[in-house]
């Protein structure tokens, strides 16, 4: 078993190293890190994935040296944080201006500064006996958080979705009820009421009434 389950991870780290390298040769697509280089053009690449991949693949890459057993966590990790280095590189160099301002902000925030804390805490703030779990709960959280980034467009819109019900809820329920805003209007519809089903405010008519004997 022991022989069986290092013989599938070695088959899953190849699978890993391979769509790792995917941005650079790619049979399907020719946008790839090869044109870039032609080009001397970004051309329609975002940086953030690799920047965040190359954290993700970093952290796991510390998990894997940390972890007795962890060389094949170690070893493809280590692989995909040096692919995604490279990449990331050859993004700052031909990327414009703008964006290679952006991006190298971004770098130093997240791939120095995350990178150099969680480092520096598990090394020296976290006890022995409990840094692979928290730098495993660390690499988990980030690789959810990867995967699950999509649904970030569908959540606004799922709220607006539910406002805009709600408005229309609304609409539809008092549309026919008309408003009325002449003082007039409204002592002819009390008057009204009062003749159909009697006075609904007896105190208020024998104040009335009051008030006209004494005017006369």
């Amino acid at each position: 078993m022991a022989n069986l389950s290092f013989i599938l991870g070695i088959i899953g780290n190849v699978i890993s190293i391979l769509l790792f390298a995917s941005p650079i040769f790619s049979f399907v697509s020719r946008k790839t890190f090869c044109g870039m280089i032609k080009k001397k053009s970004t051309g329609d690449y975002k940086g953030e994935p690799y920047i965040t991949t190359l954290l993700s693949t970093s952290l796991w890459t510390l998990y894997g040296i940390i972890n007795p057993d962890g060389l094949l966590v170690m070893t493809v990790n280590g692989a995909g944080a040096i692919l995604q280095l490279i990449y990331v590189i050859l993004f700052l160099v031909y990327a414009p201006k703008d964006t290679k301002v952006k991006a190298a902000k971004l770098v130093g925030v997240v791939n120095v500064g995350v990178l150099g804390t969680v480092t520096a805490v598990t090394l020296f703030a976290v006890h022995k006996n409990t840094r692979l779990t928290f730098v495993g709960i660390l690499c988990t959280a980030l690789t959810i958080g990867m995967y699950a980034s999509p649904l970030s467009a569908m959540v606004p819109n799922a709220v607006g979705l539910f406002l805009g019900s709600a408005q229309l809820i609304l609409y539809v329920t008092y549309k026919n009820k008309p408003v009325s805003t002449n003082p007039s209007e409204a002592i002819e519809e009390e008057e009204e009421e009062e003749e159909e089903g009697g006075s609904a405010h007896p105190g208020r008519r024998g104040i009335e009434m009051n008030s006209s004997l004494v005017n006369v």
